[in-house]
């Protein structure tokens, strides 16, 4: 019985590109698993940065209330970003009970939302100052 040259050709052809695929799918693989899937961000020190900020600018009232809302759509959009950013799942920090060292992206946000820790410094001088001068002596 006669194999013919087509025949072969064909067999080849089908391997080789069968081989390809498989190790082109072993590395697609391992890049998915070697990726953080998860990352944690610390959401009370984010707010509680926030609070600082409107604190140190003296809004009151209504001012707050505004300022709140545009907070939280803010820090909606930003959270959502990092998320696309880093291709993971981002957790608040306190509610993960695990001992895995995950990602964590609190200072990005905080960055992100113009509240590091220098500017918070800077706040919190404001507000003692603001404080201190309201003291009678």
């Amino acid at each position: 019985m006669k194999i013919s040259f087509l025949s072969v050709t064909i067999a080849v052809s089908i391997g080789l590109g069968l081989g390809y695929c498989a190790y082109q799918a072993k590395n697609r693989i391992a890049d998915f698993l070697d990726r953080p899937r998860f990352a944690v961000v610390n959401l009370n020190s984010v707010v509680k940065a926030n609070e600082v900020r409107v604190v140190s600018q003296g809004k009151r009232g209504e001012e707050i209330i505004g300022e709140a809302e545009h907070f939280a759509k803010r820090l909606k959009e930003e959270l959502a970003q990092i998320e696309n950013e880093c291709d993971c799942v981002l957790l608040v920090s306190s509610a993960v009970i695990s001992n895995a060292k995950l990602p964590d992206y609190t200072t990005h946000l905080t960055a992100k939302l113009g509240l590091s820790a220098e500017q918070q410094s800077n706040q919190l001088q404001q507000i003692e100052a603001r404080l201190n001068s309201g003291v009678n002596r």
